[in-house]
């Protein structure tokens, strides 16, 4: 009966957002003819440049937006370059695909051997055994996003994203699951790292997991500063920042060599300003090096965040199976195969995921925990979807201390746009933030399948969980002081967006991850250590220590 409102609430709304939303969806309208769009690319020196030693067979035109148009030369279902032409016929950019060895970030991430690594890591840090467990299926799901990341970097953009679909779409149910319906409770289980080291002492074990977190974190900073290949997003918000400490607004005053460059909120740019006033940026000749130290710091805090949630406040001077829960999470974060891949693109993606991170982690403190998610709004819109659940079950005062802090984070980034641009800042930052909302591209699941007038329908089913989580909330105060479940209806929502969106890359995986550690992989409810037999003679009368020397198993409090 108490979840009988929720559903209510859940069909009201997407019955509601389906049709208004599907008279408003309309595709970008063509700025030339498929044909003449191909054949102005054709004529193009730089295009025929960028062509000359590769192999095509087909080319195709569509909609970038209602100024430019894109043409993708293929391979088969390879892409080998992608063409930005305007209306005028002058191309406005070129994104080669044939002639890279890695789209992106350091070719040292994507090395077949390191991925292998990595992934056994992973599942040493997160599997459990019996293996006929949940957990170990999700396990799964999330490395079966590897995929995608692969697909992407040998040019089959497409194949990319149709790959991370069952994936994606497993953990979007599943999070919103283990959010509204289930406590997270399993039978009993031993985490796949504390079965393979049970001859060790818990001294032991936590100094080996120490060792592996230095040594990734290691790995991750080095392949990370050194990565010769930057993304454009990491160009365009230094670019931007290089604006702002000229006293510009990024907004119509770009270089214009990342194309649509502007399109992220303030935030986005304001954020790397300190790094800018270090070493400008102009162009995308310039160097990056601060995007890529600055992508690695976020990952290596968010592994500190994940560690601080999963470890807790320590009761005892020295909990050794509290920190080696912590050491488990944080690894798993840094073993991510994606992970290194993603931060030496220095995206600012990974900052994100570290805000999301913090906010889950304040949840108990309304006031902090919103002007985060506010801070992680105004540098990526999505975030801003998580805020009718962040404030569902707060009442008095604890909900007129996130709405304060909300409110300050909010007029403090508004009062910057309005400091920076004048009365008529805001408009052009949302003109331009508008782009991610009208584009076409490619690299959209609705695209890639072929159903675009299906996308509204998807979207009124993603307002609908985020009012399923809100009302859910609201009405179970048990579930509102579980952050668990907090974090993976955030997961759930943040995951549907994805899906439902106009562009889908990889580089979003670093929003997910941070939330499944706190929700799907925290540590087991029904979890057991195995002790090792030393330690058993140690805590055993002295006839047991005589009599019993085998290994046990012992609940975790």
């Amino acid at each position: 009966m108490s979840r009988r409102p929720v559903v209510v609430v859940a069909l009201l709304v997407a019955l509601v957002a389906a049709p208004v939303l599907m008279v408003l969806h309309h595709a970008p309208v063509q700025p030339l003819p498929g044909r003449v769009a191909i054949r102005d690319a054709l004529r193009s020196e730089s295009v025929i440049h960028s062509l000359v030693g590769t192999h095509w067979t087909t080319a195709s035109a569509s909609a970038l937006d209602g100024r430019l148009e894109r043409v993708s030369f293929f391979d088969g279902a390879k892409t080998v370059t992608e063409v930005a032409v305007d209306a005028n016929g002058t191309i406005a950019g070129i994104e080669e695909f044939g002639r890279r060895s890695v789209p992106f970030g350091n070719y040292q991430a994507y090395q077949r051997s390191l991925l292998v690594v990595l992934s056994l890591m992973f599942i040493l840090m997160l599997g459990v055994v019996p293996l006929r467990r949940m957990r170990n299926l999700d396990v799964l799901a999330v490395l079966s996003l590897l995929a995608a990341v692969i697909l992407y970097q040998h040019g089959y953009l497409r194949s990319s994203v149709l790959a991370v679909l069952p994936g994606l779409g497993y953990l979007s149910l599943r999070c919103a699951w283990r959010g509204l319906v289930s406590d997270g409770g399993q039978a009993d289980s031993t985490p796949i790292f504390e079965w393979a080291t049970r001859s060790l002492d818990p001294g032991r074990r936590v100094r080996v997991l120490r060792v592996l977190l230095l040594a990734l974190a290691l790995v991750l900073a080095v392949i990370g500063v050194s990565s010769p290949n930057a993304i454009d997003v990491a160009y365009a918000a230094m670019e931007g920042a290089t604006q702002i400490i000229h006293g510009l607004l990024p907004y119509g005053h770009m270089p214009g060599d990342v194309i649509h460059g502007d399109t992220y909120p303030i935030l986005s740019y304001a954020l790397y300003a300190p790094l800018a006033w270090v070493a400008p940026v102009g162009s995308i000749l310039s160097p990056i090096d601060g995007m890529l130290d600055a992508a690695v710091l976020a990952a290596l805090v968010t592994a500190a965040v994940l560690y601080r949630a999963a470890a807790g406040r320590r009761s005892r001077p020295r909990d050794l199976r509290a920190e080696a829960a912590g050491l488990r999470a944080a690894i798993a974060w840094l073993s991510f195969p994606p992970l290194m891949i993603i931060v030496s693109t220095g995206t600012t993606d990974v900052a994100l995921g570290m805000m999301l991170a913090f906010a889950v982690l304040l949840w108990r403190r309304p006031a902090a925990s919103m002007a985060v998610l506010a801070l992680a709004g105004w540098f990526k819109l999505a975030p801003f979807a998580l805020v009718p659940v962040w404030l569902a079950p707060l009442r008095g005062r604890r909900l007129a201390g996130a709405l304060g802090g909300f409110a300050a984070v909010s007029a403090a980034t508004i009062g910057l746009v309005l400091a920076l641009g004048g009365v008529h800042g805001p408009a052009a930052m949302l003109h331009a933030v508008a782009y991610q909302f009208s584009r076409s591209t490619l690299q959209s699941p609705w695209v890639a399948l072929g159903i675009t007038t299906l996308q509204p329908i998807g979207q009124a089913c993603v307002l609908a969980l985020i009012a399923a989580a809100a009302a859910r909330l609201a009405l179970s105060s048990e579930l509102a002081a579980d952050r668990a479940r907090i974090a993976a209806l955030s997961a759930a929502i943040l995951i549907a967006l994805q899906l439902v969106s106009n562009y889908w890359t990889f580089f979003y995986l670093a929003w997910i991850l941070p939330l499944a550690c706190l929700s799907l992989f925290a540590e087991p409810a029904g979890a057991t250590v195995l002790t090792s037999a030393r330690e058993r003679v140690r805590e055993s009368s002295p006839a047991a220590q005589v009599s019993d020397l085998t290994p046990v198993l012992t609940e975790v409090p």
